[in-house]
């Protein structure tokens, strides 16, 4: 951490210490509000009242809410003030944008009011920033009019919106099963007698646990929306693609010769939206949401080749999104549902297990996003909101900001994060990004403006027993999306700080945030090797043939900055390896700066942090080998090509194999008694345990098919013995 820093953050906890021990700090013993309220007003009285560590008895509903006295907070809504209250708060509280909230702190109590029911549940997840204000007004107003996230069950909803300050949750993916027995009988009735009474038990019990979510989500005053993955009918429901094959022989597709998209519906065949409309009309009844989200991407599987299409046009990614966009509306829009597509703009094409994946949208072989989305954007109706990845690469740490980004206009378009640990150690290790979210949500405010949105995926990816909202390291990523939604123009040092000191306690922050904060780096340089990405998982690569797949595929491949680093030369060598010492010193840096905090840290604390940070190092170690191994091997497979070869390379592959066998022993080393924050269990029980797999495989292949290279110049016998495993 740079000096000025320091400073500024000692600063911040100083000048907070000397204001809360010279004003008079309230002591609220009671919160009111009135009893006909909103279930959302109940719920933030609830959230409070834990907060401030009072008991339920104190917390009263009223006939008609009144002034606070000493001691008191009164909930209201702006619609619903008494003149005295709204004479107290003035004209502001009727004029609060997007659904922010206002506090009049007077005499020692506090006059919440909120724009909305809803309001008042981010009033109580704010609590900290004005718990200890005792005069003067408070307003809070969100940068950005929509905010949505995917709905987390580590938290109540009531909790889970007070928490992120979200307005929209969103379902899990594909969480319904449609019967289409209502919506359209004639494919019901091709369903075999065992199918539909397998399907009729799944879908009355996944009703009841939408309906249930819905109503959750109504009561906390924000709307719910289900989620549709993909476009594949095939994968949606195979009992009901069969049957729909037997009704209406003529919807299926033809796949283009080895191509990743099956093409299982035909989109130039009227019955293909007929079908599609039905289980989208069944879909809503059952999980009776306010909107639905589709995903355009990931087994998109209308990739239709037949004569049909050819003749149409319909064979071509921007014809059929613009088709199936509008039948996506077509069928919600009678029941007045709004429609989020989230669009399809990371990756670029490439193969996979012998399947090409088209991948368009990225640019060069695969086109721009406004050329694939061009007709989406200029010919579907304006309400229709797009949603685009912040990352044009996937979820690659550091990844360049996505060039789709305000280029949607008049639709309203939605900033994409998917803070779920996927290509930063599925958050197994520490991995701040919140520089990159404070860089890039700013960007999206300038580009999409305030009527747009950013929308959150909080989680761990393939991880069992997690949560992110508890984990005493990563928790910070989620709490700086929610500071910087509503203000883009927050203070990063101080939402380091304000998130750091209730969990550690004020002598250990500054150092606690200095090695979180070097793990933002550290972490873009483990897996992002001169700029480049890896495993969209984490996990380590397999083989040279996946390993070099996915340095395309996070996109930068085709940039020049980027490969130039490609380039077989000793000097790219010498730039991975010192990339990655660079990064292991910064990786020490961190522990130096745990143990500098370690005597104001709990045991259980230290403990937890010590054994997350070993397990980013030891897999750093890993990653280093492999990468200076990787570019060893290409400059060898280059000189092969050119008919010669460099023996020496093989000695520095051979010490890079000797390592990683030895640290791959240490690889999530861990006392199975432990108990980390994010995990409802010890690691001993953990249903899935913590691994990214091994780098053993991909550092074989590397050391053997290097020396093949070599031998093929040299023969079998000039090696020496020494270089041999």
């Amino acid at each position: 951490m740079k000096i000025a820093s320091r400073l500024f953050l000692w600063a911040i906890l100083f000048s907070s210490f000397i204001a809360v021990s010279s004003s008079a700090q309230p002591s609220y013993r009671r919160i009111l509000f009135d009893r006909n309220a909103h279930p959302a007003v109940r719920s933030a009285a609830e959230i409070l009242a834990r907060k401030l560590g009072l008991s339920t008895e104190e917390i009263v509903s009223v006939d008609q809410s009144a002034l606070p006295r000493r001691g008191e907070i009164v909930l209201e809504v702006a619609a619903d003030l008494s003149p005295d209250q709204l004479k107290e708060l003035g004209p502001k509280a009727r004029s609060l944008k997007y659904d922010g909230y206002m506090i009049a702190f007077r005499d020692g109590g506090a006059l919440i009011c909120g724009a909305r029911p809803r309001s008042l549940l981010y009033a109580a997840g704010d609590w900290r920033l004005w718990k200890d204000i005792s005069a003067g007004d408070f307003v809070r107003e969100p940068s950005f009019a929509i905010r949505t996230g995917q709905y987390d069950e580590n938290r109540s909803v009531a909790e889970y919106v007070a928490e992120l300050g979200v307005n929209v949750i969103i379902g899990k993916p594909n969480d319904h099963v449609v019967t289409l027995r209502e919506t359209l009988p004639e494919v019901y009735a091709r369903l075999d007698p065992q199918e539909k009474e397998r399907l009729e038990a799944a879908r009355a019990a996944r009703m009841r646990e939408n309906l249930e979510l819905a109503r959750a989500c109504h009561d906390a005053d924000v709307d719910f929306y289900a989620f549709l993955f993909g476009s594949d009918f095939a994968r949606w429901s195979p009992a009901l693609y069969r049957a729909a094959l037997k009704a209406f022989p003529s919807i299926r597709g033809v796949a283009a010769p080895s191509s990743f998209e099956k093409a299982s519906l035909c989109p130039s065949d009227p019955l293909t939206w007929k079908l599609v409309r039905a289980y989208i009309e069944d879909l809503i009844a059952q999980t009776g949401a306010d909107g639905l989200y589709v995903t355009f991407w990931d087994h998109y599987g209308l990739y239709c080749q037949d004569e049909r299409c050819r003749h149409n046009g319909l064979n071509k990614f921007p014809n059929e999104l613009y088709e199936a966009v509008k039948q996506y509306d077509a069928a919600l829009r009678p029941l007045k549902k709004r429609l989020v597509v989230r669009t399809w703009s990371s990756g670029v094409p490439h193969w996979l297990r012998g399947e090409f994946v088209h991948a368009p949208g990225y640019g060069h072989f695969g086109g721009t996003g406004v050329e694939l989305w061009g007709r989406v954007i200029r010919e579907t109706p304006p309400d229709i909101i797009l949603q685009t990845k912040v990352y044009n690469a996937d979820c690659q740490p550091d990844a360049p900001f996505s060039p789709l980004i305000g280029q949607a206009r008049p639709h309203a378009e939605i900033a994409e994060y998917q803070i779920s640990g996927q290509t930063i150690g599925r958050f197994y290790f520490p991995a701040s990004t919140v520089d990159y979210i404070a860089r890039t949500m700013r960007r999206v405010h300038e580009l999409v403006g305030g009527e747009g949105g950013v929308n959150i995926f909080p989680g761990g990816t393939r991880q069992s027993n997690y949560s992110v909202f508890d984990d005493i390291l990563n928790s910070v990523n989620l709490y700086a999306w929610r500071e910087l939604s509503w203000n883009v123009n927050a203070n990063v040092e101080k939402i380091w700080t304000d998130w750091a000191l209730p969990i550690y306690g004020e002598r250990a922050v500054p150092h606690v945030i200095e090695a979180l904060r070097l793990s933002e780096e550290a972490v873009y340089r483990t897996f992002s090797t001169l700029g480049m990405g890896s495993e969209t998982n984490s996990s380590f690569a397999e083989n040279i043939e996946r390993r070099e797949t996915l340095l395309k595929y996070t996109n930068r491949y085709y940039l020049p900055e980027y490969a130039r680093f490609l380039e077989p030369t000793k000097e790219n060598i010498e730039r991975v390896i010192a990339e990655k010492e660079e990064n292991l010193r910064r990786i020490d840096r961190m522990f130096a700066a745990l143990e500098r905090a370690r005597p104001h840290l709990r045991a259980e604390q230290y403990a937890e942090m010590r054994t997350r940070f070993d397990w980013l190092k030891e897999y750093a170690i890993c990653a280093r080998y492999l990468d200076e191994s990787l570019w060893r091997y290409r400059y060898l497979r280059h000189l092969a090509s050119m008919l010669t070869t460099d023996p020496e390379q093989l000695k520095y592959i051979a010490a890079a194999y000797d390592a990683v066998m030895e640290h791959e022993k240490r690889l999530f080393r861990y006392d199975p008694a432990q108990k980390f924050s994010c995990y409802n269990t010890t690691l001993g029980q953990l249903r899935i345990k913590p691994s990214l797999g091994s780098p053993v495989p991909l550092m074989k292949e590397l050391y053997e098919k290097s020396k093949q290279l070599i031998e093929s110049a040299v023969g079998p016998d000039y090696l020496p013995t020494e270089w041999l495993r």
